[in-house]
């Protein structure tokens, strides 16, 4: 079979040093030690600095919290911590919130359909946004556009779901902007405007792992909601979650005393919580503005370019052929084929798996943390498929032992 397309990135490749500017070399210490992080995709990881601003807020709010929430010093920081959330994905003023996660933003805009007619969905939406969909809205007022896998390239996912959207003629849509697993960089803008064009009333962009791979503007996207997690590829520590509402016409699921006073002051306080790593959200997104590679690479472009050299390279070690089109839908992790010869069926995607499955044979026996899964072929089999994620304190070593790992469990 072809390799992935190495070729085309080859000066880039030649060029690329694995290795963070001398600054920044120790902002990951922290992590446990022996353990090939490559699944960054899932839970992100926070630098020691922001995890220290964030600390100092937590303790000066534990040492008198009284002061901090009576004299509204909370609510101010949370106001400005969203305004500078907002502004990293181009939201107009006063159309910005956060949020706990991502999970929290679906069910904002899922609550405001609940009994407003049917919903689409991608086949690749996360799995908890499916099941929080049905349980919702009703299994019957859920449909689905398919999103081909393998084989993606943004005009045939274009042309799946123009054809879904006029068999189901919804009146809602809840699209991916980087798709979870399989792990996926969609044609965004083109796809809200596919949905206008169709009819469809309200239009959410689930972008949960959008800021901090790619660029995003909230108004050139178009969508009447855009939510991003700024602790999966961001920097910040669990969780911050920036959720645009472009006419605020949503309520939280968790109203407090700002109910009713519009979803950006609904947002600031939903109970008694920690609420660090939140007013911590811009000294992580400064964070993400100034990183820099030995090489003078910012983070998105030092990932993108680092996914790319060692998507190639482990294509070539495996004899393996791309999994889709990497130019259309790679950013920061991307899909990789696994060589034929190992046993998928105990490796659901994005799932906790059995001891005998192969991602936890990885993290057991060779201390690799790797995003594995069988995802169903065209002629129906299960083939094997690897979401490698690229994150900035990764080594060459850490794809070293995943390419050699893989090539001795394979046998």
């Amino acid at each position: 079979m072809v390799p992935l397309r190495a070729a085309q990135y080859g000066r880039q490749i030649r060029r690329f040093t694995r290795a963070p500017a001398a600054q920044f070399a120790d902002d990951f210490a922290h992590h446990a030690p022996n353990v090939a992080r490559l699944n960054h995709g899932s839970f992100g990881a926070a630098p020691t600095p922001v995890l220290e601003a964030e600390q100092a807020i937590r303790m000066n709010w534990l040492r008198q919290p009284d002061a901090e929430y009576f004299s509204r010093a909370l609510d101010e920081d949370l106001a400005a911590a969203a305004a500078a959330a907002g502004a990293a994905i181009g939201a107009p003023a006063g159309t910005a919130a956060l949020v706990e996660n991502a999970t929290v933003a679906t069910a904002i805009a899922l609550h405001r359909w609940r009994g407003r007619g049917a919903a689409l969905l991608l086949s690749c939406a996360y799995g908890g946004v499916k099941r929080a969909a049905r349980a919702l809205l009703g299994p019957e007022h859920v449909v689905e556009a398919p999103v081909p896998f393998p084989g993606t390239t943004h005009a045939r996912v274009l042309e799946a779901l123009d054809a879904a959207l006029d068999r189901e003629r919804p009146r809602f849509a809840l699209l991916d902007h980087v798709a979870s697993q399989p792990a996926l960089l969609l044609p965004i803008a083109d796809m809200v405007a596919l949905c206008r064009a169709r009819g469809v009333e309200e239009v959410a962009v689930d972008g949960a792992h959008a800021v901090g791979q790619v660029d995003v503007d909230v108004e050139a996207i178009g969508a009447d909601f855009y939510y991003s997690n700024i602790h999966k590829w961001a920097f910040a520590g669990p969780t911050a979650t920036v959720l645009h509402a472009r006419d605020g016409g949503a309520a939280h699921v968790v109203p407090s005393w700002n109910a009713g006073e519009g979803l950006l002051a609904d947002c600031r306080w939903t109970g008694t919580r920690d609420y660090a790593a939140m007013r911590a959200a811009p000294v992580a997104l400064d964070y993400l503005r100034t990183w820099r590679s030995a090489d003078g690479l910012d983070a998105r472009t030092f990932n993108a370019r680092g996914l790319r050299r060692a998507a190639a390279g482990l294509a070539r070690a495996w004899r393996v052929g791309p999994a889709c089109d990497e130019a259309d839908c790679f950013a920061s992790m991307g899909m990789v084929r696994l060589p034929a010869g190992l046993d998928m069926a105990l490796d659901a995607p994005g799932v906790p798996a059995a001891p005998e499955s192969v991602r936890s044979r990885l993290r057991d026996r060779y201390g690799v943390e790797a995003a594995v899964g069988g995802f169903r072929e065209d002629d129906g089999s299960l083939g094997g498929f690897l979401r490698l994620s690229h994150a900035v304190y990764n080594t060459d070593d850490d794809f070293r032992r995943l390419r050699d790992a893989i090539l001795d469990l394979r046998g």
